[in-house]
């Protein structure tokens, strides 16, 4: 059986129980347990599914990944849009850096830079306090699942300063919707951050586009920079072109 046609049939069983089981697709489709395991790590890298021992779930759009389990998906592309975005960065500078695992996987690359960071992480603020710069730790609210402060008291703080740049993970983006996230604190914080800075920056891995979480937080054509492991779909570029939007991407 084709790729497209495993896929078509684990979706459809998926979208039938709720649930699907490695062992029981991979006998009714007459393949191996390890092709099963294959389909199901790119149907969740287009965000079609989710992995859980023994099997997948349909995902929710109300409800982002723990941040150690979200850390393992595309830790290569996340990676690469660390080093490309650290490059905006000079000695000296101000920055805000919040939560996820893109910017985490920024504040690794920033490690011995002097810089004044702000944060609402915990891990980025643990990776960067033996650094010569200064980092702060908003106060907050502990969202246990990535180790992220938030809240009001979030905001309100980072609405106290000014940052020459603020780097934002983001969960999705949709090409009707815009930039997208499961959580009202987060996309308040990201609204407020991009106010408060003289450049916003998204960093977003390139499996991201094309999906759908539950809330709006920014729109395709707002003035953000974005620094991504390789070009957006066409769709996504021919917006960013009309409003003169900031790419960066490996090519």
């Amino acid at each position: 059986m084709l790729t497209h046609h495993r896929h078509q049939e684990i979706m459809a069983a998926l979208h039938q129980a709720g649930r699907v089981e490695v062992a029981g697709i991979a006998t009714v489709l007459s393949v191996s347990e390890e092709t099963i395991r294959r389909d199901m790590k790119l149907l969740e890298e287009q965000g079609l599914l989710r992995r859980i021992y023994g099997g997948a779930v349909l995902p929710r759009l109300d409800q982002d990944r723990p941040l150690l389990e979200r850390g393992k998906l595309n830790a290569r592309e996340k990676a690469r849009v660390g080093h490309l975005a650290q490059k905006l960065v000079r000695d000296g500078m101000s920055i805000f850096i919040d939560s996820g695992t893109s910017t985490l996987a920024l504040a690794r690359v920033l490690a011995g830079r002097s810089i004044n960071v702000t944060t609402n992480s915990i891990n980025v603020a643990l990776l960067l306090g033996d650094g010569p710069g200064r980092v702060n730790l908003t106060p907050g609210t502990l969202r246990p699942k990535d180790n992220a402060l938030v809240g009001y008291e979030t905001v309100d703080y980072a609405r106290r300063f000014y940052f020459d740049i603020a780097f934002m993970g983001i969960s999705t983006v949709d090409i009707n919707h815009g930039w997208m996230d499961y959580e009202e604190h987060e996309s308040v914080l990201r609204r407020a951050l991009k106010s408060q800075a003289r450049r916003g920056v998204i960093l977003v891995d390139s499996s991201k586009f094309g999906r759908q979480a539950n809330l709006h937080t920014f729109g395709l054509h707002e003035a953000l920079t974005i620094v991504t492991d390789r070009p957006p779909p066409p769709a996504f570029m021919e917006v960013f072109k009309q409003h003169d939007i900031e790419l960066i991407a490996t090519p």
